[in-house]
């Protein structure tokens, strides 16, 4: 009995530490600054938000290649990952979501059904209603996944998108911004969780 809970202790442990070695947030962080900065030059590319799903292979590859390496020695139930890849699924489905909502809007803006002031209004508040929008996202993915740390990025979404409003500056800037921190703060997860657990030799 002592050894299933010690057992089911380093588990539990392994799954923490496998989500601390910052290769998620590396390559969101990477993924959202690609996105401000493809905002920041207004391609006429419909490519929204749905090309985000590309960096989970990259995800899943690098995780083999450098966090499994380094801890060989505890297998991960598939279980413990429920929650993320529930947080990965609610993530997506609400950028295909907002890029349906968003077609639709200028459809019915050009066909007459959407009035102009709404459509001008929102076009004015973007910036704040994208920050919501983005800090909403984040809280619940870090409710369904248990990564607390999305509820910090939640608030640095937020107070960006807020600041960003009230300075007038372009939208595209406070996504890449946010995306740029994460990234960077990704980079020294990761730079701290090589030093601490040096490759297992076979």
């Amino acid at each position: 009995m002592t050894n299933f809970i010690g057992t089911q202790e380093r588990k539990e442990q392994a799954y923490m530490t496998y989500h601390e070695d910052g290769l998620l947030d590396l390559l969101i962080g990477l993924a959202v600054l690609l996105g401000g900065l493809y905002m920041l030059v207004d391609l006429d590319i419909p490519l929204g938000g749905v090309w985000v799903v590309l960096w989970l292979p990259i995800w899943l590859s690098a995780r083999k290649t450098i966090t499994s390496r380094r801890l060989p020695n505890v297998e991960v139930p598939n279980e413990q990952y429920v929650g993320l890849m529930r947080a990965a699924v609610f993530v997506v489905f609400t950028l295909v979501l907002l890029v349906f909502a968003g077609s639709l809007l200028l459809l019915g803006h050009s066909s007459g059904l959407v009035p102009s002031w709404f459509v001008s209004g929102l076009r004015e508040h973007l910036t704040l209603v994208l920050g919501l929008i983005g800090a909403f996202v984040m809280t619940i993915a870090g409710w369904l996944s248990g990564l607390n740390r999305l509820f910090a990025y939640a608030l640095l979404t937020a107070l960006g998108f807020a600041g960003t409003y009230w300075l007038q500056a372009p939208a595209g800037l406070a996504v890449a911004v946010a995306g740029g921190v994460v990234m960077i703060w990704g980079f020294v997860m990761l730079s701290r969780f090589v030093r601490s657990h040096p490759v297992q030799s076979a």
